[in-house]
């Protein structure tokens, strides 16, 4: 396998970023690195640390420095809507960007999560979400683009449980003003009784990543055959919730497809070309068992 760090950057390259805190765990500047190259596409991808403080001065140098695109990550994807020229009508009903494309100056807000987390369910699960109740844990970003995903494509019933409460209804109520599916918060003492009716589990809290990696964000002694599970972390440990699945039979997918689905959509609005998910996904695949 090609190493992707081993290419010439010269004065001619330009770059493509990811913005978010912390960064350092993220697979993102491996997996398009290897695919500008596999496609000989003359750009670099970078990560930026950038808290919340610093957002603003970090949009605006996208511009300045006439950065391609960006990638936007926790805690920002939110955070960076007002600060966009653009945003398209997906990311806004979402209220979500997790990509940027820089035309001109004039910097575009979108939302390639939606799509990444539908492809990532059809591949794991070999269906999509249409008839079926769902929990979604989380009411950030990434869970914002998980329920509309779901609402999206007519799910039977959506469940949100979030630390914070004001987030799931304020998240169920976004919902409804464009869907007609049901969207319901739920708070700790529902918890157990949805997890225990949903037949989609979604995991898009961060329990479950670096030093959380044993902890569950619901029981896994409720999970039966008749769950399927989205944990949207990923890595090369296995999450507490991923592995309570399976020891009950449940299906269970972790972040890794969604990731390379998202990061594909992300690529072509960058470059205009088909991207080689075959690579991107070989990437970070081989990087997560290395």
């Amino acid at each position: 396998m090609s190493d992707p760090r081993q290419r010439q950057v010269t004065a001619a390259t330009r770059l493509v970023c990811l913005i978010g805190h912390p960064v350092g765990h993220s697979r993102s500047p491996l997996m398009h690195n290897a695919a500008f190259q596999a496609q000989g596409i003359d750009l670099w991808y970078v990560a930026f640390d950038v808290v919340s403080e610093e957002l603003p001065a970090a949009v605006e140098g996208l511009r300045a420095l006439g950065i391609v695109g960006a990638n936007v990550t926790v805690p920002h994807k939110e955070a960076v809507l007002p600060l966009l020229d653009i945003v398209d009508s997906t990311a806004r009903r979402i209220g979500a960007v997790n990509t940027i494309v820089n035309q001109d100056g004039v910097l575009s807000g979108y939302n390639t999560d939606i799509y990444g987390f539908l492809l990532a369910l059809e591949r794991g699960w070999g269906r999509g979400p249409r008839g079926t109740r769902c929990l979604v844990l989380g009411a950030g970003g990434s869970a914002r683009a998980v329920v509309a995903g779901l609402a999206q494509a007519e799910a039977a019933q959506i469940w949100v449980f979030n630390r914070t409460p004001a987030r799931a209804r304020e998240l169920c109520a976004s919902i409804a003003s464009w869907s007609s599916v049901p969207c319901r918060p739920v708070g700790e003492s529902e918890l157990v009784t949805a997890a225990r009716q949903a037949e989609l589990i979604v995991n898009a809290t961060s329990l479950g990543m670096g030093e959380t990696v044993k902890v569950s964000p619901i029981p896994v002694d409720i999970l039966t055959q008749a769950h399927a599970i989205l944990d949207l972390t990923y890595g090369p440990t296995t999450t507490a919730l991923i592995a309570g699945g399976r020891s009950a039979g449940s299906i269970c997918m972790d972040g890794l497809e969604m990731l390379v689905q998202q990061a594909a959509r992300s690529y072509e609005l960058w470059t205009g070309r088909v991207a080689p998910i075959d690579r991107m996904r070989e990437e970070v695949e081989h990087r997560r068992c290395s």
